[in-house]
């Protein structure tokens, strides 16, 4: 369903940047180039996204969780 969305979605942008005029190679290249443009972004910001959501997931789990191999123990196992 999603990517089914997103392709409308690159579609409409595309035709309404000239890929509606078939006749006119550089529109319809002018059109096809904004819907690759927009693909990125999107790309883009869902990997910015990703990053500051799974560091803010991993400091809240570091936050939480107990260290099962502590200074003391790394001492004795010379470490």
């Amino acid at each position: 369903m999603g990517s089914a969305l997103g392709l409308a979605a690159l579609t409409a942008l595309a035709m309404s940047q000239g890929a509606d005029r078939l006749g006119n190679l550089p529109a319809l290249t002018d059109g096809f180039s904004a819907a690759f443009v927009g693909a990125a972004v999107i790309a883009a910001v869902g990997g910015v996204v990703t990053l500051v959501v799974m560091k803010r997931d991993r400091a809240a789990a570091g936050a939480a969780a107990t260290p099962a191999f502590s200074a003391a123990s790394a001492e004795k196992a010379g470490v």
